[in-house]
């Protein structure tokens, strides 16, 4: 679908609609932290007390916290790419610029594990709040190596923030897809293999 067809199901918000200063606000740093970018949060100014509320839980889960913001940042391009959101697949922070693009494009992959264990504890634990229900008797015990009760809170409370986020930005269509997906191919998936793989065949 090109950019000129693309109707979303919620349209933006323009700044002439805009009329809440610290929605405006928020507005205006999404062009700096860009994850999520504008258009998330123009998506959302149809309720300006939601939009606000979300970026505020947002900033302090993502960019806050006691856990280092490049680990939520790469689960969080993890979750995007395992849910299958093309729009927050293609968000990087620009506050976790240490990421590598071989992180990004393989943190999702089945096989791929990284090499720093806290890192890789949280990816787990991600994936396994995103594929399954969370309860991996396995994963807690690598979690409990390296993070505190406090820190495994703060993971899962943006961890499911993150994979609401993404279903709520995929139900709203807020853009069209790319030509090239952001998200590469044979990732893990909440839909199966067989469904990722009838989508990448899609014209």
């Amino acid at each position: 679908m090109s950019v000129l067809t693309h109707a979303p199901n919620i349209p933006q918000v323009t700044d002439q609609d805009v009329h809440d200063g610290e929605l405006r606000e928020v507005i205006r740093k999404a062009a700096v932290t860009k994850s999520p970018p504008q258009a998330w949060y123009r998506t959302m100014g149809h309720n300006p007390e939601v939009a606000k509320a979300f970026a505020s839980y947002w900033n302090y889960l993502h960019r806050g916290g006691s856990v280092p913001h490049e680990i939520k940042e790469l689960a969080r391009i993890q979750i995007a790419q395992m849910i299958g959101c093309e729009f927050c697949a293609r968000q990087t922070s620009p506050l976790a610029a240490s990421i590598t693009e071989e992180e990004k494009t393989s943190c999702a992959l089945p096989n791929w594990e990284h090499p720093d264990p806290k890192t890789r504890a949280a990816l787990h634990y991600a994936r396994t709040l995103t594929l399954d229900d969370g309860r991996d008797k396995v994963v807690y015990e690598e979690l409990k190596k390296y993070y505190s009760n406090a820190e495994i809170i703060e993971l899962a409370a943006f961890f499911c923030l993150t994979a609401g986020g993404n279903r709520m930005a995929k139900s709203w269509s807020i853009e069209p897809h790319g030509e090239v997906s952001a998200i590469p191919a044979g990732v893990m998936s909440i839909h199966g293999s067989e469904t990722r793989e009838s989508e990448e065949a899609r014209p």
